[in-house]
């Protein structure tokens, strides 16, 4: 008789399409691009299955308190960046290299990292001119006429 298939959301109060979903949704929009919802059901039958199949994910996925959800989580990350790296190769490029560890990804900079050069042109009347230099014998003669107290 076939063993019944030990799926996550039967043993514990994780829903793993939930995490698929928030992790995809996390990704895409730090990339600025939605990403398939084909891979939230491939991520999700992917945790399925390394639950049914691997005792020390299972032990570490029941583990107390929310350790579970962010041990999942860490390895949703780490799927979602094997399966860019396989199928869309230039987003995956755009991820820090912590998000295939697992490492959640870092706040984006509100100001973008390159600005775009502005080049101001001043008109040429605006321009500053030089001050005309005194010759030597004028600077003396200029100098001659102060008096020392």
């Amino acid at each position: 008789m076939k063993q019944p298939l030990l799926r996550i959301e039967s043993n514990t109060a994780i829903v793993p399409r939930a995490v698929m979903e928030a992790v995809c949704e996390e990704a895409g929009v730090w990339l600025g691009q939605p990403l398939p919802r084909r891979w939230i059901r491939e991520l999700t039958a992917r945790a399925n299955a390394v639950y049914a199949r691997n005792p020390r994910f299972r032990r570490k996925v029941r583990a107390k308190g929310g350790r579970g959800r962010d041990y999942l989580w860490a390895f949703t990350r780490h799927w979602l960046a094997g399966l860019m790296c396989e199928r869309r190769p230039q987003l995956q490029a755009r991820l820090p290299n912590s998000y295939s560890d697992g490492q959640p990804l870092p706040p984006k900079p509100l100001v973008p990292s390159r600005r775009p050069k502005t080049i101001h042109r001043v008109p040429h009347s605006a321009r500053l001119r030089p001050t005309p230099r005194l010759a030597t014998n004028q600077a003396f003669a200029a100098a001659a006429h102060f008096h020392f107290p």
